[in-house]
């Protein structure tokens, strides 16, 4: 079931931010999305599919203005694999120990517990070119039990996790607020002989999927 998201946010909208500064940023998860399996292609060779999902994140005390309308803030990570447990390896196991620092490899994550939960994001920036420079998320490191109820809570109040596998769910309108190559590279459970391609992704696309997502 996907989630439609509410912004109000045009092509032609007029958004006012700036840049967060790099380093660590109070924020809540508030959206989980399950990007599917995804075609994945590692220095030009063809890997085995994975299933994908991306976290949501409101930055607390920062807000956007959209067409002159105060909005709060969010920002997508980088989509990352998951499988049936824990690795302790994973991209999964480090993000979901910043939630909860007790959990433990070989285990199954438990996304929807920690919804709405605080956490830090680590902020780096990723130049573009001279006059544009991206906010990504790098990590995420864990809020001391004994400071967490002194954490703002968040502006959004619809937390989800949802997938994106339905067409006829407005989150595939939507996109999630995620990159259009993300969804590109899902595969639809085509069913025809022809196999699908992976799609190359490069380095720079890969740090560029929140690139106009300050909000």
């Amino acid at each position: 079931m996907g989630f439609e998201r509410k912004s109000n946010v045009k092509k032609d909208s007029n958004i006012e931010y700036e840049n967060l500064t790099e380093g660590e940023h109070e924020a809540r998860l508030v959206y989980v999305a399950d990007c599917g399996m995804q075609l994945r292609e590692y220095k030009g060779e063809v890997k085995t599919p994975a299933q994908q999902i991306a976290l949501c994140f409101e930055v607390l005390g920062s807000t956007v203005k959209v067409d002159d309308v105060e909005q709060p803030r969010i920002i997508w990570s980088k989509p990352f694999n998951i499988f049936g447990s824990m690795s302790g390896l994973s991209t999964e196991y480090a993000m979901f120990k910043a939630f909860v620092p007790t959990a433990q490899e070989d285990t199954v994550a438990d996304w929807k517990s920690v919804l709405g939960n605080p956490v830090n994001i680590i902020i780096k920036h990723f130049k573009k070119d001279a006059d544009t420079t991206y906010d990504n998320v790098a990590g995420l490191s864990s809020i001391p039990s004994k400071y967490r109820d002194k954490v703002p809570p968040a502006i959004t109040t619809d937390f989800s996790i949802a997938g994106c596998e339905d067409e006829d769910e407005p989150a595939i309108k939507n996109l999630f607020g995620l990159a259009k190559f993300i969804h590109d590279k899902r595969i639809n459970g085509n069913t025809s002989d022809d196999k699908p391609v992976a799609q190359p992704v490069s380095e720079h696309e890969e740090f560029e999927m929140n690139e106009s997502l300050p909000f």
